[in-house]
């Protein structure tokens, strides 16, 4: 459980020890398509770059908003930016539009699971990006919202 403005979080501590000897992750977030969220998921992909075995990242969103088309296409071309980063570290995202999307959650290959209440989007947002917390996720203040980690039996 993540209290209110509790601090010391950071998507390096909550996903990074799951992802040892994974090659893939499936990240389902209906709520990856404004700036914020999409920094956001940048920090996951972060994390996956050092974790040095991931080798495809795929992301589950909808398009939020009465805009669609235009939020698909904005979001997209963030996206596209992004993949074309993650290609020098040998990475592979891939992204799908699923208007019927709810539930958050994060697949590793290797059988772990972790489900984020609030999704990506458990950080409190910043009143200037030239305050403390604005790159260090483990100094900003969190929203209260629940982590589940489990790791799905062997198929």
């Amino acid at each position: 459980m993540i209290e209110q403005d509790e601090t010391g979080n950071s998507f390096k501590e909550i996903i990074g020890p799951y992802l040892n000897s994974a090659k893939s992750v499936e990240i389902d977030d209906p709520y990856i398509s404004t700036h914020y969220q999409i920094e956001n998921f940048v920090r996951i992909c972060e994390v996956v770059v050092n974790s040095k075995s991931i080798k495809s990242i795929l992301l589950k969103t909808k398009i939020n908003g009465s805009d669609g088309l235009n939020n698909e296409k904005e979001t997209s071309d963030k996206l596209k930016e992004l993949k074309t980063s993650l290609s020098p570290h040998n990475i592979k995202l891939e992204w799908k539009f699923n208007k019927n999307i709810h539930d958050r959650e994060i697949r590793i290959d290797n059988g772990w699971v972790i489900k984020i209440g609030r999704g990506l989007d458990f950080f409190d947002r910043q009143k200037s990006w030239f305050c403390v917390g604005a790159y260090d996720q483990t100094l900003r203040k969190c929203r209260e919202t629940k982590v589940d980690i489990f790791k799905n039996p062997p198929q």
